[in-house]
């Protein structure tokens, strides 16, 4: 009867944090949707925005009992569409209410919806008691510019102030917005979250394909985004020394056509190894999207420095009259190194107890992998036509057949890898004899 024992340990070459806590690199990120509409139930308020808590009691005005709320009224539409959405109004007096529907813009809307694109249906008094349904029409024109507008869709000429020195809002009211907007003409055919390792002093190409189906041709002007927000404690990324990134590309992207940006990093022999994170701005100028959303364009990239040791990694292990023998499996750790890179090996020796050096006998190698048929790319994956291919793994297996009894070292050297991941078991006989 035989038992196993198996150790298991993980080495790092590079200094990877695990967890980072670090400000955005931009102020590109993308506007948060507002709120969905609520229902508005407002029965009193107060008739100035400049009166104190004392004089307030004094000004309560009672408003009319309605209660709105909106179904799907933030919209996506390109010039020369058209969508309708739902309002619901409730009476909540003994009596019915006259209305007055209309479109109601503030003047400290930045983009406010045009009155000529709205139109609204539905009974100009509501029953006592009663819900009803009004529907809202909404046409953006040809010439409408790209952009975000916003408004409101008021019932009555009722207002209420939001904040001290601010133009008052309707009482009753529903939220509606619309994003304007247009297919893209520039599209960024590569992956935008770039994640790779290079040796210090050694250098690692990355490249990212653009495309422009418009009939203009557009600008192309990338460079180093400027590292902005602070990072504290030991799992924060390094500062980036931005003389290892160099950008080499042409200067716009002709109708049709694509581009390519390269992207060289370069750290110094002496650079600190561990990861760093920056970005790369492309600079495009897409005439169908809106100006003041440039996160599109943001290049993440984060690679990992880490350094070739001099000397092998050691592991001690005691073998007895029982161990029959000795297996060493190694796992390779990358993160995302070149497409060109040469491949990760071990040099491994066993120095028996009384110093013999013994090269290890290697016996098997693993290649493993995943396979994704969904159609959605995902990060850190290959496309080969329906198939989107996890990067394989590979594994390493030495084995020490029937060792001397005592303390053996297992020296191990690692080559392009930034780390790996050791088992060494020991497979043992319950009765030596036999």
């Amino acid at each position: 009867m035989k038992r196993i024992i198996l150790v298991a340990f993980l080495v790092a070459l590079a200094a990877v944090p695990v967890a980072t806590a670090v400000a955005p690199t931009d102020g590109g990120t993308q506007a948060a949707a507002p709120a969905p509409n609520e229902a508005v139930s407002t029965t009193t308020a107060t008739g100035s925005d400049s009166d104190s808590a004392a004089d307030s009691e004094d000004t309560q005005q009672n408003y009319t009992r309605l209660y709105v709320d909106a179904r799907e009224s933030y919209l996506d539409l390109k010039p020369g569409e058209s969508d309708t959405f739902t309002v619901v109004v409730e009476n909540g007096e003994d009596e019915a209410v006259d209305v007055n529907p209309h479109l109601f813009t503030s003047p400290t809307d930045r983009n406010p919806i045009e009155s000529s694109w709205v139109e609204i249906d539905g009974p100009d008094s509501i029953d006592a008691g009663e819900e009803v349904e009004y529907e809202v029409r909404v046409a953006v024109p040809e010439d409408a510019e790209i952009a975000r507008y916003s408004g409101m869709i008021a019932f009555t000429d009722e207002t209420v102030a939001s904040a001290p020195n601010r133009p008052a809002r309707p009482v009753h009211a529903a939220h509606t917005s619309v994003e304007v907007w247009k297919e893209p003409t520039v599209k960024i055919l590569s992956e935008t979250y770039i994640n790779t390792q290079v040796e210090a002093g050694d250098s690692v190409t990355k490249q990212i394909v653009i495309e422009n189906t418009g009939d203009e041709s557009v600008p192309l002007s990338p460079e180093r985004a400027e590292q902005r927000g602070h990072c504290y404690g030991t799992h924060c990324p390094q500062q980036v020394d931005q003389s290892w990134i160099d950008i080499d590309a042409p200067s716009q992207i002709e109708p049709g056509e694509t581009a390519t940006v390269t992207v060289t990093i370069a750290p110094d022999a002496d650079a600190d190894r561990g990861r760093y994170d920056t970005s790369v701005n492309l600079g495009l100028d897409d005439p169908n999207r809106r100006d003041d959303n440039g996160y599109w364009q943001e290049i993440s990239l984060n690679f990992v420095v880490w350094e070739q040791p001099e000397e092998p990694y050691e592991v001690d292990f005691t073998t007895d009259e029982r161990t029959d023998n000795v297996t060493l499996t190694l796992n390779p750790r990358n993160y995302r190194a070149a497409e060109n890179a040469d491949d990760p090996s071990f040099d491994v020796t066993f120095v028996s107890p009384d110093g013999e050096r013994i090269d290890a006998e290697r016996v098997e190698v693993t290649e493993r992998g995943s396979v994704n048929l969904g159609a959605q790319r995902q990060q850190g994956a290959t496309e080969d036509g329906a198939y989107a291919t996890q990067h394989a793994q590979t594994k390493f297996v030495y084995e020490l057949d029937a060792p001397d009894e005592g303390e053996w070292t297992a020296e191990i050297m690692p080559d392009n890898t930034i780390g790996f991941q050791y088992e060494l078991t020991k497979t043992e006989s319950d009765d030596a004899d036999e």
